[in-house]
């Protein structure tokens, strides 16, 4: 194989093949960003002073001792004005014909991150990062209380690009009565290799990367981030503990800061290398092991095989025909060149 030849790599946890298009290599400089337009100076219904045009809140952290603030709070949970789930009723799944259906029964919660309006991730400081990632862990915590919702989804959209309405800094919590087809797939894999090897899937890719190093974007005693091996997009990034941890609601605080930290590195990096690209961010957990019903045995091993990790995805290409007929990923920058230019920025 010639250097610049492309290549079929398989992601393990996805269980798909991704083409890693090195033909058509593209460095940062190469990608034209779609910039933001111009914001207005319209109304924002997350900035402080308009509590009042949200729904009520459901969880509210006290702004931070000795900081400037416009406000009372520093983050602010609210149910999503526009809901796609709704909290009333019960899941039943019943036949539609050869069809099955469910009443749309779950959770839809918007968390408002700062009360800076312009205030990106990637600018704030470590102690604002980890109030945020201690609230996603409790909202978690709370709604695994209710026993018809399956998986929990931490997920934020920076970005018109990546599907973000509103500027003002936010993210999203969504907890559904079905598990997700992504996360399915992910926990079979995970289940199905700790089957055989007893070992968890996603200790043994943190251990691998930390092996080659090729693909590592930072590293400390605790997490890494590194670009997958078989990245779905150009400049893709997976963020783990390096010791194993089925579900984000065990995580410490300590840990959570320390995460921060890592959050924040990779965030920057990201932003001074692609001029602060749209991307989206997902956290996958544990689902719910209480939900009734369950079906037998299948979550027997999860706190044994199963990993939580972060997932960064800049939105700097798009998908097309082929990606939608085939569910195959065309990525032109392959991930070691894009770790290698991301661990060069200061």
């Amino acid at each position: 194989m010639t250097e610049n030849q492309s290549q079929y790599r398989f992601d393990l946890l996805q269980k798909r093949w991704v083409i890693i298009a090195s033909e058509r290599g593209k460095r940062p400089n190469d990608f034209q960003v779609p910039k933001e337009p111009a914001e207005s100076d319209g109304f924002c219904p997350f900035c402080p002073g308009h509590e009042d045009k949200t729904p009520a809140e459901i969880l509210s952290i006290p702004a931070m001792p000795g900081r400037t603030n416009p406000s009372r709070w520093q983050v602010r949970v609210v149910p999503n004005k526009f809901p796609a789930l709704r909290v009333e009723g019960q899941p039943v799944r019943e036949a539609d014909g050869i069809y099955d259906r469910i009443l749309g029964v779950g959770a839809h919660e918007v968390v408002i991150e700062t009360p800076q309006h312009h205030s990106p991730m990637a600018e704030r400081d470590i102690e604002e990062t980890f109030l945020l990632l201690k609230v996603y862990r409790e909202r978690i915590r709370d709604l695994m209380n209710d026993r018809r919702l399956k998986y929990i989804l931490v997920f934020k959209n920076h970005g018109s690009s990546a599907g973000a309405t509103l500027h003002h800094p936010h993210s999203q919590i969504m907890a559904t009565t079905v598990t997700p087809r992504i996360v399915s797939t992910e926990l079979t894999s995970c289940r199905e290799h700790h089957q055989v090897k007893e070992r968890c899937l996603i200790c043994d890719l943190i251990k691998q990367e930390t092996t080659d190093r090729d693909r590592i974007i930072c590293i400390d005693d605790r997490y890494i981030a590194f670009c997958p091996y078989a990245s779905r997009f150009p400049f893709e990034a997976f963020i783990a503990p390096r010791f194993h941890q089925h579900d984000y609601v065990n995580a410490s605080d300590d840990d959570l800061r320390l995460l921060a930290s890592t959050l924040r590195d990779v965030l920057w990096r990201l932003k001074l290398a692609l001029d602060d690209p749209p991307y989206n961010f997902v956290l996958h957990s544990s689902p719910n092991t209480r939900v009734i019903p369950r079906r037998a045995h299948y979550w027997d091993t999860i706190e044994f095989d199963f990993h939580w990790h972060i997932e960064l995805l800049p939105r700097l290409t798009r998908v097309a025909g082929f990606e939608w007929g085939t569910g195959f990923y065309i990525n032109p920058t392959p991930p070691e060149e894009a770790a290698r230019f991301l661990r060069q920025i200061s």
